[in-house]
Formats: structure tokens, sequence, C-alpha cells
């Protein structure tokens, strides 16, 4: 059965309402930052000259802001001009609902209705009645996803020019050369070298791209190999079963379909795990029949943050409001799992926090 594709995608893209509902999106916590004060104070005037560089097809990518984060582990983070920003919630506003349509229920993230606590639960739910669990991770996915697939992809879903060039021109504007290129089978010299790939981790577009890309390995997994559960959020995903050989044949084919992708399962991180020692995903760790434990790692990371914000604390009123702020954050995110000790800890430290 062909998948159902959808056309005339460009007009609803480019209308003021669409961007005056883009521009809102992308606001939406960043209210304080210059650029989008700037931006809010001819937002009329900016949001039409949006649409007339659309429409005409003159809009082109600004350049990227790049910096590096180390928690949880080192990353290259891409942020785009706010601008560009608003760009990629008009497309995204449009083009989501289409794409998702393809989608299984058991992927979860940047979509609405799912997201951290659904794919949680889900884990929770599958730990409780399945004894083993293959949990896989892909190597540097967002920067090895190949351009041309993506495109290909997409293009099965759109069949609107306009709006394949204007996701070409995002998803071209940033290319990855810091992980080295991997040669898969066919690969020659001169192929490999026009080979553009990566996506910008910190884009809209690159959290919808990235669920798309893996689709089809999503409906291979359900309803071609039958895994009796499921959850997947970006490249981190789960397939729970009764038998450990099974699982280790569910892991042989899913690396050799990645093949297909330009993508490579990450060796140490792919591993079939008995559910009883506990099931590491978003943060904790889930255990059958009791709650899920934050993980180690990320109660340390909290704890390294917060000391630092304590030492650099200059004893103003605003700068302990964001420290009370940093640490009702964390604990909203703990309270999920077993971790009420910690509260009394943290509370002790003087921040008139609430358990």
């Amino acid at each position: 059965m062909m998948a159902k594709t959808f056309g005339n995608l460009f007009p609803r893209i480019c209308s003021l309402e669409n961007l005056y509902e883009a521009a809102r999106k992308a606001r939406k916590r960043k209210t304080r930052q210059e650029c989008v004060e700037r931006f809010e104070l001819h937002r009329e005037r900016f949001l039409r000259q949006l649409r007339d560089e659309l429409a005409s097809g003159t809009w082109r990518p600004s350049g990227y802001r790049t910096f590096r984060i180390y928690d949880p582990r080192e990353r290259l983070i891409s942020a785009a001009p706010y601008r560009d920003r608003v760009v990629h919630h008009a497309l995204c506003n449009v083009i989501q609902p289409l794409v998702e349509r393809r989608f299984v229920a058991d992927t979860f993230s940047c979509r609405k209705g799912k997201g951290t606590g659904a794919a949680r639960e889900r884990c929770r739910l599958y730990t409780n009645r399945y004894p083993y669990v293959l949990k896989c991770d892909i190597r540097k996915f967002f920067q090895s996803v190949d351009h041309d697939a993506l495109m290909a992809k997409l293009a099965r879903t759109i069949r609107c020019r306009p709006t394949l060039q204007l996701c070409s021109a995002v998803v071209e504007s940033s290319c990855d050369d810091e992980v080295p290129p991997v040669t898969f089978p066919g690969d020659t010299a001169r192929a490999l070298a026009g080979k553009r790939r990566g996506l910008p981790i910190g884009n809209l577009t690159s959290q919808i791209w990235g669920n798309l890309y893996l689709d089809r390995i999503d409906h291979l997994v359900k309803e071609t190999w039958r895994a009796p559960g499921y959850a997947r959020y970006t490249d981190d995903f789960l397939i729970w079963g009764t038998d450990k050989t099974d699982l280790w044949t569910i892991r042989e084919r899913i690396a050799e379909e990645l093949i297909d992708e330009r993508l490579l399962l990450h060796d140490r991180k792919t591993r079939v795990l008995q559910c009883s020692e506990g099931v590491p995903f978003l943060g904790f760790r889930f255990f059958p029949g009791r709650a899920p434990r934050v993980l180690g790692e990320a109660k340390r990371r909290f704890e390294k943050r917060t000391r630092r914000q304590v030492s650099r604390w200059d004893r103003s009123d605003t700068q302990a409001q964001e420290i009370r702020t940093s640490i009702a954050g964390w604990c909203a995110f703990a309270r999920y799992g077993n971790v009420r000790g910690l509260f009394t800890g943290y509370r002790a430290r003087g921040f008139g926090l609430t358990g």
C-alpha cells in the first residue's frame, strides 16, 4: 500500500497566519533574549519580509552559532538565528502532522501528546511485563543522517516542490565534518566525497526529521519482526521480549537494516539486559514492580551544576531565584522516581524548596 502524499502545502507555510503562530512558538520561554526582543519590536514588518522572501524563493538560511556542551556528554550544538527559527516553526506547523501519520505509536520524541513522560510510562509498563530488553543506541545519529536519503523520505510524503525546496535549503544549511565519514558497501571514493550528512543538534526540524529517518526501522520492529514491546526516543530505543536469543536476532537484523540508512549501532551501548537488573532510559533506571531511580550520572550532573551556581551567587535575590528555579525544575523531573531522600538534602541547603 502506497503512503499518502500531500501537495499544495507552500501557500499554507507562507501565510501570515502561520508565520504569526510560528513566531509565537519560537519565542516561547525566550522572551528575554535580545534577538527576540528586537524581532518583537517590529514583528509585523519582519514577518511580512519573511513571507515575501519565502513566497519569492529568495529566503536562505543564515549561518549557525555553534558551541559545545558537556552535560551529559560533549556535543556540538548549532543554534540558528531567531529569524530562521521562525521559518523552521512555520515549516513544521504544516508538515509535521502529515509526516507523523506514518509513525508508529511507540516513537515519542517531539510529538504532541507524547514526549519523555509518555516514553517513561511505556518503559515502566513493559519492564514490568517482560523479563528481557534489547537496548539500542545509534552511533553519532544526528551527525550521520544522509541528506539525500532524508530528502527521499520527505518526498514520499510531500509532493509540493516549493516545500521540498525549502526543506532542502534547511537540510543543506548544515553539514557535519567533525565525524569522519564511514564507508558502506558499494561506496566509491567519488561518491563518498560528494556525500553530505548531518543535522544540527538544536533545530526543531532535526528532531522531526530524525523521527522520520528511523520510521522504516520502527515499522520493521513492530510489524515485520513482531517485537512484543517497543519504545523509541530519538535514537535511543528499547525492545522487550521473553527470549534473549530472539532479541539478539533482532539486534543483528537492525544492524543490517541500518546499513541501508548509512547508520551504525553503537556496539558498547547496544546490549540485551535482564529487566530485573534495571533498564536505563531517559535519566532513570526502571525495575519490575517498583519505582524507577534517577541514574547516578544525572544526580552527579545536577549537584555539580548546583554547586557551581551557588559558588557564583552574589547574594542577590535575582540569582537566588534562578538557583531555586533550577533546583525546582530538577526536582520536578526527579519526582517521577524514588528520590524522596534527595529532596530533604536539597531543602537543607537553604533554598526554600518543598518536597
